[in-house]
């Protein structure tokens, strides 16, 4: 019987978890899937509950900074957050309001922009 090896290689992968973290007693898990995709994943009363934003590099960079990317990190958190705030019965703070209007604002004009681009042909 021949024997092979299986061989691995250096692959960054298309999913990084940015965050998994405990808030008010759910797991919330932050991830970044490819290069500019941004969500969240929670679960209340056995009902996954998600939501994304998808940011693309400031005009003329190819990829985004780190900071960029913690920035996302943030506003997706505080988009669920919001959510479990929302369900639970809960008030947000402040800060959490403030990210989750940037999280809704760039969520519209991302569905606009697909739309606009959806109805145009090449």
């Amino acid at each position: 019987m021949d024997k092979k090896e299986l061989k691995t290689t250096k692959d960054e992968g298309r999913v990084k978890i940015l965050k998994a973290y405990l808030y008010k007693s759910h797991y919330i898990v932050l991830r970044q899937i490819g290069k500019d995709y941004f969500e969240y994943i929670t679960e209340y009363n056995g009902q996954i509950y998600s939501s994304y934003i998808i940011i693309k590099p400031r005009k003329g960079e190819k990829k985004l900074k780190e900071s960029d990317i913690q920035a996302c990190s943030q506003i997706v958190g505080a988009g669920a957050e919001a959510t479990l705030d929302e369900l639970l019965g809960h008030q947000m703070d402040k800060q959490t309001q403030e990210y989750l209007e940037v999280f809704e604002a760039n969520r519209e004009k991302f569905e606009k922009e697909q739309k606009e681009n959806n109805g145009k042909k090449d």
